[in-house]
């Protein structure tokens, strides 16, 4: 069963789905394990549906993660972030971001006086985290 949630912000998980029984994670997990991002297809009602890269890269993550018995959350995220919302992403506190873009390692955009990230620039700089 999936359920609604809105977060306050901008981020807004549509559905949460809850963890896969151990069984079929175990499947699933099986199944997954053995793809690559290049030969994952997608078939709606028997239909295939061509995806690009990033859309194959979504449907293998989003299968990764239930496989793993994990609960999982999809939704949507502005373009442009707030400071917090930043934070969240990167999953570092908003003072570490504030320093980041004062020091110019992260682009921002102003709004009046407030600082806005771009959310393609802050999956660039988790990727150099990692």
């Amino acid at each position: 069963m999936c359920t609604a949630r809105f977060y306050p912000g901008g981020m807004d998980f549509r559905f949460v789905m809850p963890a896969l029984p151990s069984r079929s994670a175990t499947q699933l997990s099986a199944v997954v394990q053995s793809r690559t991002g290049t030969d994952v297809d997608v078939s709606i009602g028997g239909s295939v549906v061509q995806l690009d890269d990033a859309g194959r890269a979504a449907v293998l993550e989003l299968l990764t993660q239930l496989a793993t018995g994990r609960a999982v959350a999809i939704g949507t995220v502005d373009e442009l972030l707030t400071t917090s919302q930043a934070a969240e992403v990167l999953g570092v506190s908003d003072t570490y971001v504030r320093r980041l873009a004062d020091a110019g390692d992260l682009p921002i955009e102003m709004r009046g006086t407030h600082r806005r990230f771009r959310l393609e620039d802050l999956l660039r700089q988790r990727d150099r985290f990692r």
